[in-house]
C-alpha cells in the first residue's frame, strides 16, 4: 500500500479528522466562489468604465463641480453643499447621466495643514474617450471661453489660480514696434520645433521686458497670452522654479514679474545657510539658470520676465542663449499717447506733451474731461521744461571757472 493510500484509509476510519478536512475544503471552495464576483466586478470596473480625476488646484475643478450638479441623478444622492452663494454637489458618491451615458462621481476632501484639498473622481460607463473629452469641454461655462487661466506657483508648488478676461493687443498702449516684435517672435517660435531640433538648439523662448513702473509690461503680457490663447503660469517664488516649469505645456506661458525683487536671496552656491533655511530664503542661482537654460529646461518652454531695474539682475540671467529677447518698454511717445486719448474721449487731441508712462495717462484720462486732460498735460510740459532749464543752468554754473 502506498503512502497516499495509507493516508486516505486513516482519514476514512477517523470520522473527526474526516469532518475537519471536509469542513476546511468546503470553506476553501466557498471563499473562492465569494471572491469570483469581486474579481468579476473589478474586471468590469477596469474594462467597462473610464475614469478621470480632477483636483481642486486644477483649472477645471470649479467648472466640473458646477456641471455635475446639473447632470447628477438626485434620487441616488441627496448630498449638497453651499459654496459661493449657490447649492452645489456635496461630498460623497452619486450617479449622473451625460448624453445618455451613465457616470459615477465621488467627491472627497483631504484636510491639509494650510488648506483643504478636494478631488472629484468621475467614472463613465463607456470605453469611448471622446465622451469624456466632450464632457470636459461642455462643462466650461460660456463666460470662461473668453478668458485665460492664471495659475500661481509658490515655493511649495501649485498655489491655485483664477480666471482673467481676455484682452486684445489693440487695447494695450505701448510702442507698436514692441507689440509687433513680440507677436512675430511668438508666432515663429510656435512652429519652430523642427528648426531647433535640426540645429541642436533647445526649443525654448525667454523674454525680458524692462522699463519704469506703469509702462504697460503686465498689460502687454496679458494681451499677448489672450491673443495666442495661452494660459499663464505665474511664478510667485523662484524656489521650485524647475518643478513649476515641468508642469508646462505648449499652451502655457510662464511669467516672472519683478524678478529683481524676488531674486534678492539667490546665491551662486547656496552657501552659508542650512538646507531648510535656504529653501525659505531662495534657491541657489545655478538652479534658476539651469531651469531657464540647462538640463532642467523642458522642450517648448516659454517664459517672460519683467523688471524695473535691468541693471540689478545677475548678468548670467539675461545672457544671450538664456534670454532670447531683451525689450525695453518705456513711456508712451506722442503718437501712442494720441491713440490712447482718442480711445478714451472719441476725438483727437494732445498738442503739448512729453513722454509719460501709460499708467499715468490712464489715471488722467479716467478722472478728467478731455479739455482738463489736455490742460494737465500742457502744465506737465511747462514743468518739464522748467526743470530741464534749471538743470541746464546749474550745469553751466558748475562748469564756470
Amino acid at each position: 500500500m502506498t503512502l497516499f493510500d495509507t493516508f486516505f484509509s486513516a482519514l476514512a476510519s477517523n470520522q473527526l479528522l474526516a469532518g475537519g478536512v471536509g469542513t476546511l475544503a468546503f470553506g476553501g471552495v466557498i471563499y473562492v466562489l465569494r471572491a469570483v464576483p469581486q474579481h468579476l466586478l473589478a474586471l468590469v470596473e477596469k474594462t467597462a468604465w473610464t475614469k478621470v480625476f480632477v483636483e481642486s488646484l486644477s483649472n477645471e475643478y470649479r467648472d466640473v463641480d458646477a456641471f455635475i450638479e446639473g447632470k447628477r441623478l438626485s434620487f441616488f444622492s441627496r448630498s449638497l453643499e453651499m459654496k459661493e452663494g449657490n447649492l452645489k454637489t456635496g461630498f460623497g458618491e452619486g450617479l449622473g447621466l451625460y448624453n445618455g451615458v451613465l457616470f459615477k462621481y465621488s467627491k472627497a476632501k483631504t484636510p491639509q495643514a494650510v488648506a483643504h484639498f478636494e478631488t472629484i473622481t468621475l467614472s463613465f460607463l463607456t470605453r469611448d474617450r471622446g465622451v469624456i473629452e466632450r464632457f470636459m469641454r461642455e462643462c466650461r461655462p460660456d463666460e470662461h471661453k473668453n478668458s485665460i487661466q492664471v495659475t500661481m506657483f509658490s515655493a511649495v508648488g501649485n498655489d491655485g489660480g483664477l480666471r482673467r478676461r481676455k484682452r486684445g493687443l489693440d487695447t494695450v498702449f505701448v510702442d507698436p514696434e514692441i507689440k509687433q516684435r513680440l507677436v512675430s517672435r511668438f508666432k515663429w517660435f510656435s512652429g519652430a520645433e523642427e528648426w531647433h531640433a535640426t540645429r541642436g538648439i533647445p526649443w525654448k523662448l525667454g523674454v525680458v521686458l524692462h522699463g519704469p513702473p506703469g509702462t504697460g509690461k503686465t498689460s502687454l503680457i496679458h494681451a499677448l497670452a489672450s491673443d495666442f490663447g495661452f494660459n499663464i503660469k505665474y511664478i510667485k517664488s523662484l524656489h521650485g522654479l524647475a518643478g513649476a516649469f515641468k508642469t508646462g505645456g505648449k499652451g502655457d506661458l510662464f511669467v516672472i514679474e519683478d524678478i529683481d525683487a524676488i531674486s534678492g536671496a539667490l546665491s551662486r552656491d547656496g552657501a552659508g545657510t542650512g538646507h531648510e533655511e535656504a529653501a525659505l530664503r531662495g534657491s541657489p542661482l545655478h538652479e534658476i539658470l539651469n531651469s531657464m537654460d540647462g538640463m532642467l529646461t523642458p522642450d517648448g518652454l516659454k517664459f517672460i520676465v519683467t523688471t524695473n531695474h535691468l541693471d540689478r539682475l545677475d548678468p548670467a540671467i539675461v545672457r544671450p542663449g538664456r534670454i532670447d529677447e531683451v525689450i525695453e518698454v518705456g513711456p508712451l511717445p506722442l503718437d501712442c499717447a494720441r491713440k490712447m486719448f482718442r480711445a478714451f474721449y472719441g476725438r483727437d487731441g494732445i498738442d503739448n506733451y512729453f513722454p509719460r508712462p501709460g499708467a499715468e495717462l490712464q489715471r488722467i484720462f479716467s478722472t478728467l474731461s478731455a479739455d482738463e486732460a489736455e490742460a494737465e498735460l500742457a502744465r506737465g510740459v511747462a514743468v518739464f521744461h522748467a526743470i530741464a532749464s534749471r538743470r541746464h543752468d546749474a550745469k553751466n554754473v558748475a562748469l564756470t571757472p
